[in-house]
């Protein structure tokens, strides 16, 4: 019962409710009862006029299906005229190849007697025509004669009288016709020899039908059709009043309207009541035509059928209308005793609410709507009241707000132009405050499962995680150094007092990235200068001996004789010489890498005296080495025998690599002309670099090799390339191939001259 206690016309206004409410109900009330009351008078009326136009169309349909019948008749007499059949058994006989003079008048005869004694006994047929039974017209009483063979439905029997479909008017004629073909047969009645078509003027026939009084035709009051549809759906639509009137000659079809196939109407669509192409409203019956297979269809307008019972039900509503507005007005001044106290009511509630608090109403009365005005009053006044308090206290919080926020603004200023990261922790490890400089300190405390690389630090130095939970920890400080990227930080942590109840963390981190870079330069300069004062004295106190023992071991050789079992020692003895004295040369060229002599290096050229200079070292294995380079015509800038060296290095490391059987080692090349760079590939099928030493191959003194090694060639290779500009880097490394990729740009470099090239220089000055 919730739906009683709701209004339904909440949203509208007082002054209206009541009487638009007493309104509709009186209309509802008054319209229920008057639909009930016309609903009872329409059922049986549309019952009886569909009852009477059903008896109207059985009647009309029996008028003209006798008619149909009659001229059918009428034509099977004429069919049975002997002069015709005698006549039109000539014109079918082969004489009109043997005399066709004799031809032409026995058809002049024959169209004579039709036109004469026949076709004025039936007023209905317009023409008279004579078909062989090939169905080619022999006898046509009109020029513009129709084909009624076409007409015909194609299960029609051909033996009897039958009926054509309704057949349009064309260009030669205005009125709508239909056709009775009726064989001819010889006079003996054995044998077929064709047909005769009476041509129906339908208008005529209608006329004839209907027509019982004479006068001059006037439309009456009532719209009522007749229509007559054959089989292909055409139909020729009659006007009632046309029926009830005489034809004259010059007036003859007019008001019939013809309808072809594709606008016909469908008499099962268009019985009861129903709406018609033109969306008028129509009562309709219909009946068949037995003779001719057709149908009979009468439709009444249902609007002027209805007009009396329209005409009491448009009274009803203006009486109600009329009473209504009588109440209107009646009801008008009680409504505004009533409305009047309410709209000032409602204006004051409106005042406030833009916030104008001193209104006061000024009624006076003692009913219920006075004493909602007093309270209005009294509420107003506690409005003012409390809203003078709450604008005082407003402008007090504003005022404090604005110092408030003046100082967070500049605290945000301070904190974030400080080149170290502040971050500043709760007691759960969020981040509460945090600078531009902490961003990666930040991402990093978001990520904590993240790669974290540390440096130093006293409590975690493997655990990055526990590193982090060492950082969000509220109760240890700590200090540590990070790398987040390329970036190194060092992170100081302070614990820092309750924050509205509950401890937090500071942490500052500086970047010290510049100052590590600059520690780790200073202290390979200091390397680099040691290595060079070491390798110059081991250069001087080693090679003495070492030419003195390569000199008697040369004298030795000259005088042990090729059977020798000495000679064997003599060898060894030469060898372990000439690996002393390749270590020291490779310890001295480390140390001090020369600058490069910059000058054009023909790319063939080059290649050519790397492979020469290669094949001694190759004659023990017989490794096989492949270049592959799309074009050997390309220039580069640089030093010949540093690039030679570089090449060379490689190609030993790589054939030493690769085993002795199918061992196999290729120089490839191609040009990267959007770096504007050769790239170089040195490729073998050796056991490859493991993994784990992959960031090891190119630190000094670091070699894979069980004898001979030093260590000292990838590096001192790497440096020479990049003293070219250029980079030389394991690309990949796995058993059965190892890459490594030497990328050398094109154009001459202004800075040639590398940074390493100028520490050695430093070095052994």
């Amino acid at each position: 019962m919730r739906w009683i206690t709701k209004d339904p016309l909440a949203k509208i206004d007082i002054k209206y409710k009541l009487p638009l409410g007493f309104i509709a109900l009186y209309l509802i009330v008054f319209g229920v009862g008057g639909y009930f009351v016309i609903d009872s008078v329409y059922a049986p009326l549309n019952q009886e006029i569909l009852q009477r136009l059903q008896s109207e169309t059985f009647a009309q349909a029996t008028i003209f299906d006798k008619k149909l019948e009659t001229l059918a008749r009428r034509a099977e007499d004429f069919s049975s005229d002997g002069f015709i059949r005698t006549q039109t058994g000539l014109l079918v006989s082969p004489l009109k190849r043997q005399d066709p003079a004799r031809w032409l008048q026995v058809r002049e005869r024959l169209k004579t007697h039709l036109r004469v004694n026949k076709l004025p006994l039936v007023p209905e047929f317009s023409d008279l025509q004579i078909y062989d039974l090939h169905k080619k017209r022999l006898v046509s009483l009109s020029n513009a004669a129709l084909d009624f063979f076409s007409a015909l439905e194609p299960d029609t029997p051909q033996d009897a009288p039958a009926f054509t479909s309704i057949i349009l008017p064309d260009s030669s004629s205005r009125i709508p016709v239909t056709a009775i073909l009726t064989p001819l047969w010889n006079i003996d009645r054995t044998r077929k020899i064709g047909y005769l078509a009476c041509q129906v003027d339908l208008v005529k026939m209608i006329a004839q039908a209907s027509a019982s009084h004479p006068g001059r035709r006037q439309k009456p009051e009532a719209e009522k059709y007749l229509a007559f549809v054959d089989k292909r759906g055409t139909s020729i639509e009659v006007p009632w009043w046309y029926l009830e009137q005489t034809v004259s000659p010059e007036e003859e079809g007019t008001g019939i309207k013809v309808l072809s196939a594709n606008e016909a109407i469908v008499p099962t669509a268009h019985i009861g009541r129903h709406f018609c192409k033109n969306a008028k409203e129509m009562f309709g019956q219909a009946y068949p035509l037995a003779s001719v297979g057709w149908s009979t269809l009468i439709e009444l307008d249902a609007a002027q059928a209805l007009w009396p019972l329209q005409r009491l039900e448009g009274k009803l509503v203006g009486i109600s209308l009329a009473v209504a507005i009588t109440a209107l007005l009646l009801l008008f001044f009680p409504v505004q005793y009533l409305v009047r106290p309410l709209g000032e009511l409602q204006r004051m509630a409106f005042k406030i609410k833009e916030g104008d608090f001193t209104v006061r109403n000024q009624i006076s009365s003692e009913d219920e709507i006075g004493h909602l005005a007093r309270t209005f009053n009294l509420m107003a006044k506690a409005i003012e009241e409390r809203t003078s308090s709450l604008e005082k206290t407003a402008r007090d919080l504003e005022k404090q707000q604005r110092e408030i926020r003046l100082q967070h603004n500049r605290l945000q200023t301070v904190v974030h132009s400080m080149t170290e990261g502040l971050v500043l922790l709760n007691d759960r490890g969020q981040v509460v405050l945090s600078n531009t400089a902490a961003e990666p300190i930040v991402s990093l405390l978001d990520d904590q499962l993240s790669s974290l690389n540390i440096r130093k630090c006293g409590v975690h130095e493997s655990v990055s995680r526990g590193c982090i939970q060492c950082l969000l920890n509220p109760k240890r400080t700590t200090a540590c150094e990070l790398n987040v990227g390329d970036k190194i930080f060092e992170v100081i942590t302070t614990n820092m007092p309750a924050m509205n109840g509950s401890s937090g963390k500071l942490l500052v981190a500086r970047d010290i990235t510049e100052r590590e870079k600059m520690n780790q330069r200073q202290a390979h300069q200091e390397r680099l200068a040691v290595l060079g004062k070491t390798a110059a004295v081991m250069a001087h106190e080693l090679n003495s001996p070492l030419a003195a023992i390569s000199m008697y071991n040369q004298m030795m050789e000259t005088e042990i004789p090729e059977d020798s079992p000495f000679r064997e020692h003599v060898e060894v003895i030469r060898r372990n010489t000439q690996t002393c004295q390749k270590i020291i040369r490779e310890l001295l060229d480390y140390a001090r890498t020369p600058k490069p002599r910059v000058e054009r290096v023909e790319l063939g050229d080059l290649l050519n005296n790397v492979l020469h200079f290669v094949q001694p070292l190759n004659k023990d294995k017989r490794v096989r080495v492949d270049t592959v380079f799309p074009t050997a015509n390309v220039t580069l800038w640089g030093d010949t025998t540093q690039l030679q060296q570089v090449l060379v290095n490689l190609l030993d490391n790589a054939m030493q690599a690769v085993p002795s059987e199918g061992g196999r080692v290729e120089l490839r090349g191609r040009l990267d002309e959007d770096r504007g760079a050769l790239i170089i590939d040195v490729i073998d099928n050796g056991p490859g670099v493991p993994p784990e030493r992959n960031d090891d191959i190119f630190e000094p003194f670091f070699t894979t090799k069980n004898v001979g090694g030093t260590g000292l060639g990838l590096p001192t290779a790497r440096r020479i390339v990049k003293a070219h500009g250029g980079d030389l880097v394991l690309l990949r490394s796995r058993p059965g191939e190892t890459v490594f990729r030497v990328t050398l740009p094109l154009k001459e470099n202004a800075e040639l001259v590398a940074h390493d090239a100028t520490e050695a220089q430093s070095a052994k000055s």
